[in-house]
């Protein structure tokens, strides 16, 4: 194991980006079968939910267009979500969808052109490809961006930049990330390499330090609603289809020169193991952060 090496955030953010989930070995990380399986929890189909509610679309006007922005858009299921809510309260919506990924917009707007019959004619999806972190949208436009587990990939003090830039006063961010999170394993070996490996998660992870990041940034936050969040083995088995994040985080760890072949074989190994005999768990803290733009 090289001393002092860890992978980066931006190594596990690289994956998103066009053509970048494909590894030197030909291993292809599926980004689709990934954002797919993801909501096979019941935890996660809960969050989505709440955070409709967070979102509060009921109080605004009938006579308001409200414009929102879903940054990370993926598949687009939350864009119909929101589009089929506002339809549901008669609301006048124009909702626009950003991801930097090519391969993902097809599929929101696939899935858009298969159910945009279920939406009102007061609500309005639009699809775009863009950088979280360069929006080519102008100041003041939308009045509620939401983001969801979107902004750990990216340079977050950046992105809230942006993301102030193009809300109105009195607009809100709308985020739902991850925080206070870590692996817990009765394989002290497994989760020592993990731990000397990966990504320090001594700074709570986005979740947390949104709640440092926001105040200083032009934001009040309106609340945090976290929810624990526990992932057994057998669940994050379930999570990674022929263990192909595993192998690629795997091979990831050789190239960048952080674990060697046989130390990153043994990694997997015991991580499988792990898994299939529930004797590891990734616990953590869900946040649903409501922030309102006040200057």
């Amino acid at each position: 194991m090289t001393e002092n090496k860890k992978l980066s955030t931006e190594d596990f953010s690289n994956v998103w980006k066009d053509d970048k989930n494909l590894l030197p070995s030909g291993l292809k990380l599926d980004l689709v079968e990934h954002l797919s399986r993801q909501r096979l929890s019941p935890e996660w189909v809960e969050a989505k939910q709440r955070v409709i509610q967070i979102m509060k679309l009921d109080q605004f006007e009938n006579t308001d267009e409200i414009k929102i922005l879903d940054i990370g858009c993926g598949l687009g299921i939350d864009l119909m979500f929101v589009g089929k809510e506002a339809t549901r309260l008669g609301k006048t919506v124009s909702i626009t969808g950003l991801d930097q990924n090519s391969t993902l917009i097809e599929e929101a707007k696939t899935l858009y052109n298969k159910e945009k019959d279920h939406l009102s004619s007061k609500v309005t999806i639009q699809i775009v490809r863009g950088d979280i972190l360069q929006m080519e949208f102008n100041d003041n436009t939308f009045d509620i961006v939401r983001s969801d587990i979107t902004l750990q990939h990216v340079d977050l003090s950046k992105a809230l930049v942006e993301i102030h830039r193009v809300l109105k006063v009195n607009g809100r961010l709308i985020t739902l990330e991850g925080g206070g999170g870590n692996l817990y394993s009765s394989d002290e070996t497994l989760i020592k390499t993990y731990d000397t490996v990966l990504p320090n998660r001594r700074d709570g992870g986005t979740g947390i330090r949104l709640q440092f990041l926001l105040p200083n940034m032009g934001f009040e936050i309106k609340g945090s609603n976290p929810t624990a969040f526990l992932q057994t083995g057998q669940f994050l088995a379930s999570q990674d289809k022929d263990w192909i994040k595993l192998k690629g985080m795997g091979e990831m760890l050789v190239s960048k020169g952080v674990l060697t072949d046989e130390e990153s074989q043994d990694f997997q190994k015991r991580y499988m193991e792990a898994c299939n005999t529930n004797q590891i768990y990734a616990a953590s803290i869900l946040f649903i952060i409501e922030a309102m733009k006040y200057k």
